[in-house]
């Protein structure tokens, strides 16, 4: 074969294979059109909108694809090409039999060129053409929501009650829709509705409404819908659920006495012998005279229900006990009513297992109150032995058995009974708790290495409060050693500590004035500050520990108890002197200066709510 041939026959060769080449094109081309939206999507990307736009026209001529149709949209819009976004509009409406999302897009391509008559014309048609399904209302619905439309997103589920003639219908959904459009009166309207159609649902929305007030920031959904609940009591007195609403109500509000009125009023209204709503209110409110008030008025009514009577009793002794212990101060006369209340309650039920926790309120009373440490250890050794009681609650004895030999100088008692609570209950909270409680123990001795071993094991424990405390009492040992490596100004800081626990305050003072007197500086000094605030509160001088707490932000505001002095000068602004914004401006130095404190979240949570 001579050259010409050979050129003449490559020639052939080429375009025989270019030729088949093509047709392979073509074949995967057709085979994948796949290939051909990756690459609209890529010029998408580079910007390149007109042959994006060229190669989804192809694609949708051949076969109307939503991804295809929403890529090209987007192309179209970029490309300001209003004809051709109409035209596609309305091809995508033929082509999906009247799809909603497609006819919605066409009415708000109306709106967004300046027409909004006829945009809106366009979404009443689309509501008008809805059929009594479920579905189809939902997802007309949520596009209207998608796009921001939410007086449509309503319209759209009030066709749907009409449609199902079910005024019931969507009600949880309408509510949402409405919270975002701040129409708080349909809101109420509408749940009041529900209720009075189902008045079994009142759990069911208390738990909604409690959800949309946690979001009510400003209050107003609550105002708005509290009057428009007062009303409906006042309009239909007899209404049960209405009632209870209200008085739900007033318990969010924190408006006590008035929701204790309105608990009674309930009772003597609908003639209720469980009496439900004012038990409710003695369980629930913070404010103990009210319970207590709550439980003397339940105690006065016709119950003949023995187990009724006596959770009543004994919910009422804690309450009292309760309101005992938050005082600082207590009088002989204060102790001595107490401790009737107790001898009245075990003649009627005595000592059994059902009144454990009476058993325990009335120990710790005589410990810390009586002076009668042996008398307490007695009832609390009742307890121990009884039959038919958890093993948590007498580990929970056994504890408090050992604090009051602490309390009373029987280290060994202490640390034995400790152990063994430790050993018995080892992978159990209690268990740690005894641990820790140990620990603290060889802290108020001095024997602080086995001390910090002992803080050091339970900074890894799973619960919050231990582990907490257990870190700060080991970098409370490791931080505070004297120059010549003795302990002995921590011994002093132990011992004021632990005169603290027993209730000798002057003692505790005693010792914090050796740490001022011995030594010019030490590491301990912000400490010391800090417990002597802490004592000054005790002692209910809350302007002197202000001052403490000052003095420890201005002098050591990067030691160890700095975020704990700002927290408690918060709480002392907050709670005592009524001052928010000063408060707020200490939760704000948290959140700004201390961003690793453990009051992290609480300041910020505070923050957001003043």
């Amino acid at each position: 074969m001579n050259i010409k041939h050979i050129i003449n026959f490559t020639a052939i060769l080429f375009v025989f294979l270019t030729i088949n080449n093509a047709d392979i094109f073509a074949q995967n081309k057709k085979q994948n059109p796949n290939q051909d939206f990756l690459l609209a999507k890529q010029y998408m990307a580079e910007n390149k909108y007109q042959e994006a736009a060229a190669l989804l026209e192809d694609l949708i001529d051949k076969s109307f694809n939503d991804n295809y149709y929403r890529m090209l949209i987007s192309a179209y819009n970029e490309l300001q090409d209003t004809k051709k976004k109409e035209k596609l509009i309305k091809k995508a409406i033929k082509k999906s039999d009247n799809n909603s999302r497609y006819s919605i897009d066409l009415g708000t391509f109306y709106i967004e060129n300046n027409d909004q008559s006829k945009g809106l014309k366009q979404y009443d048609k689309v509501i008008g053409n809805l059929k009594a399904n479920n579905s189809d209302i939902i997802q007309t619905a949520n596009y209207f929501s998608s796009i921001r439309n939410y007086d449509y997103a309503v319209k759209t589920y009030q066709q749907g009650r009409k449609l199902f003639k079910d005024n019931n219908k969507y009600t949880y959904e309408l509510t949402y829709f409405y919270q975002r459009l701040g129409r708080n009166e349909d809101i109420a309207q509408e749940y009041l509705l529900l209720l009075e159609q189902n008045p079994k649902a009142l759990h069911q929305i208390e738990v909604n409404i409690n959800n949309l007030f946690s979001q009510d920031n400003d209050s107003k959904l609550y105002d708005v819908f509290s009057d428009i609940v007062l009303q409906q009591v006042k309009d239909k007195p007899k209404n049960l659920a209405i009632n209870q609403l209200y008085y739900w109500l007033l318990m969010q509000k924190e408006d006590f006495s008035a929701a204790y009125n309105q608990a009674k009023a309930l009772d003597k209204r609908f003639n209720l012998q469980s009496h439900d709503n004012v038990m409710d209110f003695a369980q629930n409110v913070s404010d103990r005279n009210l319970a207590i008030q709550a439980y003397d008025y339940l105690l006065k009514q016709k119950i003949n229900d023995d187990d009724l009577t006596f959770i009543i009793r004994s919910q009422r002794l804690s309450r009292l006990y309760d309101q005992f212990t938050a005082l600082i101060h207590h009088n002989q006369k204060d102790i001595a009513a107490l401790e009737k209340e107790y001898n009245e309650f075990f003649a009627l039920y005595g000592y059994i297992p059902e009144t454990t926790e009476a058993i325990q309120q009335k120990a710790d009373l005589l410990a810390y109150h009586i002076n009668k440490p042996q008398q307490a250890v007695d009832l609390l050794d009742t307890i121990i032995n009884m039959r038919n009681v958890s093993n948590q609650t007498k580990a929970r004895c056994k504890l408090t058995r050992a604090d009051i030999y602490l309390i009373n100088g029987d280290i060994w008692e202490a640390s034995l009974t400790y152990s063994q609570v430790d050993k018995d209950m080892k992978n159990e909270t209690i268990g740690t708790e005894a641990k820790f409680r140990n620990a603290m123990l060889s802290y108020y001795t001095g024997d602080f290495a086995w001390a910090e071993s002992q803080f050091n094991a339970l900074r890894s424990s799973t619960t919050k409060l231990i582990a907490n405390d257990a870190m700060e009492y080991s970098l409370l040992i490791s931080a505070n050693m004297d120059e010549d490596s003795s302990y002995k100004g921590l011994s002093w800081f132990a011992k004021s500590d632990f005169a603290l626990y027993q209730n000798k305050v002057e003692e505790a003072k005693t010792y914090l004035d050796s740490i001022d007197r011995w030594y010019v500086s030490h590491p301990l000094f912000d400490e010391v500050l800090f417990k002597r605030a802490e004592i000054a509160i005790k002692e209910e001088k809350f302007d002197e520990a202000k001052n403490y707490l000052e003095d420890i932000i201005l002098k050591y505001p990067y030691d160890l108890v700095a975020d704990d002095a700002i927290m408690l000068l918060a709480d002392l602004y907050e709670n005592i002197f009524n001052d928010k914004a000063k408060a707020k401006e200490c939760y704000e130095r948290i959140i700004l200066d201390y961003p690793s404190s453990l009051y992290i979240q609480q300041a910020r949570k505070k923050y957001n709510t003043k």
